[in-house]
C-alpha cells in the first residue's frame, strides 16, 4: 500500500480531486450533509460489516489511550467499502454538534456527495490521506482535520472498509497518522485471521450452529439452548459434536472460545 499523505493544496492528486468536485457541481458552500441512505439500506450495511464494527468499537472503548483521545475531542468515522458511514465514535458534545449538521451513520462521504475529503481521497488512491481543514472542497469540513486510510483483508487481498480519525479546530494532525495506522493494523490482523479460518470452516457452519453458539454464550447450559433454539437434546449433541471436530475442541467452553476467536460470535453472543 502506498502510504503517501495528501496534505497540501499544491498536491497534484488534490488538484485533480477538486476538479472532479467542480465537474460534479458540488456546492462548495454547503453546510449540511444531504446524501443519506435509508434505514433499511443502512441496517443491511451494518449487518454486512458487523464483525468490523464491533471489533473497532470494543478496541477503541476498552483501550484507555483511545478513550482519552475521544474525551479530548478526537472522533472515529468507519465507512464501508462504498464510502457510506457505518459507525461514528465520538464524545457526547460532538454527537450533539453532529446532530445539528445532520452528520450521522448512513451519510455518504463519496466525492460525488461530499466533495474532496480524506475518506474519498483514501478511496481513490488506496492510501493514507491527511487533509487539513482548508484542504477540503466544501465549507462543511473547513475546520475538520482528518486522516483516513483503507482497511484491507490481506487474506482475500481486498479493501473492506475505510477508517478516519479527525479533530475539529485543532490544526496539528501529526499524531493522527500514527494512531490510525496502529488501529488499522490491529483490525486488519483480526479480519484476515477470521477470513482465513472462515474459508476452511465457513461452508460447514449453518444458521442453526450459529444460533446454538450464540445461545450457549448467553445461557451457559445446554438445556437453555435447547429451549431457546427449539431443538432436541440429540440434535443439539449432533451439532456440538460437529463443531467440536471442526474446532478441535473437546468441551463446550473450548467450542465457544474457538468460535469467538474465529469471529463467528462475540463475547456477548452476538452473531458476526
Amino acid at each position: 500500500m502506498n502510504n503517501d499523505a495528501f496534505i497540501k493544496r499544491g498536491n497534484g492528486k488534490l488538484t485533480v480531486s477538486y476538479g472532479e468536485s467542480l465537474l460534479l457541481n458540488i456546492n462548495p458552500d454547503k453546510n449540511s450533509f444531504d446524501k443519506t441512505i435509508d434505514d433499511d439500506a443502512l441496517l443491511k450495511k451494518k449487518r454486512e460489516n458487523n464483525f468490523l464494527i464491533l471489533l473497532l468499537n470494543n478496541f477503541v472503548n476498552q483501550c484507555y489511550r483511545y478513550k482519552v483521545l475521544i474525551k479530548e475531542g478526537y472522533f472515529f468515522i468507519l465507512c464501508d467499502k462504498d464510502g457510506y458511514v457505518i459507525k461514528i465514535i465520538a464524545n457526547d458534545q460532538l454527537n450533539k454538534d453532529f446532530k445539528k449538521l445532520q452528520f450521522r451513520e448512513g451519510i455518504s462521504l463519496r466525492l460525488e456527495d461530499s466533495g474532496t475529503n480524506a475518506v474519498n481521497i483514501a478511496m481513490e488512491y488506496k492510501s493514507l490521506a491527511q487533509l487539513y481543514g482548508k484542504d477540503h472542497y466544501c465549507d462543511l469540513f473547513k475546520n475538520w482535520y482528518c486522516t483516513a486510510m483503507p482497511i484491507t483483508d490481506h487474506y482475500s487481498k481486498e479493501i473492506v472498509a475505510y477508517l478516519d480519525i479527525s479533530r475539529i479546530n485543532v490544526p496539528s494532525i501529526k499524531e493522527q497518522s500514527i494512531t490510525l495506522k496502529n488501529i488499522t493494523i490491529y483490525l486488519e490482523k483480526c479480519i484476515s485471521y477470521r477470513s482465513e479460518n472462515m474459508s476452511f470452516i465457513g461452508g460447514e457452519i449453518d444458521d442453526t450452529d450459529k444460533l446454538i453458539l450464540s445461545s450457549l454464550v448467553r445461557n451457559g447450559v445446554r438445556k437453555a439452548v435447547m429451549d431457546e433454539v427449539g431443538i432436541s437434546d440429540r440434535a443439539l449433541r449432533n451439532h456440538l459434536n460437529k463443531l467440536g471436530i471442526l474446532f478441535d475442541a473437546d468441551n463446550d467452553i473450548k467450542i465457544i472460545m474457538a468460535a469467538i476467536n474465529i469471529g463467528i460470535i462475540d463475547t456477548h453472543g452476538n452473531i458476526l
